[in-house]
């Protein structure tokens, strides 16, 4: 026996309108759009510089970001926690970036080190950031980039 989507007539019981049945297929696609939609959903933006351009590196790996302190490195300056603390174009010619390493003494107890860097940065740059970051005692270090899958 067929299924009618639009009940007419003065015998059905539920009078004009859509039949319950053709509701199932609308849920299941609300339901497969919501699932969809949790999973691409972020709690929290990726940082970014205060001002001036800014393009993560690329990556291939889609592990979640773990927290703790975030490092920025643009093709200007430094920031370690939303506080500018080392200028690129004043950077020493040592391994060790002392703004840097001052400012992670001061926030060592969060325990992780994340370091977003512009795409433009050349990694010697970013080689003395993570200097600075292990010579502070920090010892578990992400660099972080931009996914080719995420949204």
């Amino acid at each position: 026996m067929r299924r009618r989507l639009f009940a007419k007539g003065a015998g059905s019981p539920s009078g004009d309108g859509l039949d319950v049945g053709a509701l199932a297929p609308m849920v299941d696609m609300m339901t497969l759009l919501l699932v969809f939609l949790l999973r691409s959903y972020a709690t929290e933006a990726a940082p970014a510089p205060p001002d001036g351009p800014w393009a993560l590196s690329g990556t291939s790996s889609e592990a979640p970001r773990q927290g703790g302190v975030v490092i920025l490195i643009s093709s200007e300056a430094i920031w370690v926690d939303g506080q500018r603390v080392a200028a690129i174009a004043y950077l020493p010619p040592d391994l060790l970036i002392r703004g840097v390493y001052d400012r992670l003494l001061s926030v060592r107890n969060k325990g992780r080190v994340e370091i977003y860097t512009d795409g433009s940065v050349p990694y010697g740059t970013v080689k003395k950031v993570l200097h600075s970051a292990r010579a502070a005692g920090f010892s578990e270090l992400s660099l972080v980039g931009a996914s080719g899958a995420s949204l």
